[in-house]
């Protein structure tokens, strides 16, 4: 209630944002905002998905293993564990790598698209928060965006 009360205190500051990505994506409530992070190139689909799945959408930040002190392992980017308390218990973030025995590797990019768009896993089962909520945003995606997030997700090292 203390911060409450400063917050409302404080006289607000006029601050124009000068520069804006003019990547046309709905950004999320999760993580961090866009900030000094340039557009990909155009013509890199893998740089294209790395750019949704990392600052744009922070996938990269729930998939990847936590270390103390809230920092990510990132010597495993992608590979999940990251626990979330959701109703009913706790949810770990998945291997979203090309891991053949925990990732995605025998996911067909079809099926990688529908767990994101719809919600539905490869198995057909509905996911679990805190991504069950995210598929709407998902669904907002370009073909194209689509599959350069594929190229991303299957160009991240199997991540046992």
């Amino acid at each position: 209630m203390a911060m409450v009360a400063y917050l409302r205190a404080v006289l607000p500051v006029e601050h124009a944002v000068t520069e804006r990505s003019t990547y046309p994506f709905p950004l999320t409530p999760y993580g961090p905002p866009v900030a000094g992070v340039p557009d990909p190139p155009d013509d890199d689909p893998v740089a294209r998905g790395a750019y949704l799945a990392g600052p744009l959408a922070h996938c990269i930040d729930c998939h990847t293993p936590p270390l103390p002190g809230e920092r990510r392992d990132w010597s495993r980017i992608g590979a999940g564990g990251v626990p979330f308390e959701v109703p009913g218990g706790v949810a770990v973030s998945r291997n979203i790598t090309s891991s053949k025995e925990y990732g995605i590797k025998d996911w067909t990019d079809e099926q990688i698209i529908r767990v994101l768009t719809q919600g539905i896993s490869a198995d057909g089962r509905r996911l679990a928060p805190p991504m069950s909520g995210r598929a709407s945003i998902w669904a907002q995606l370009t073909e194209r965006d689509e599959h350069d997030l594929v190229a991303y997700l299957r160009s991240l090292p199997p991540q046992e």
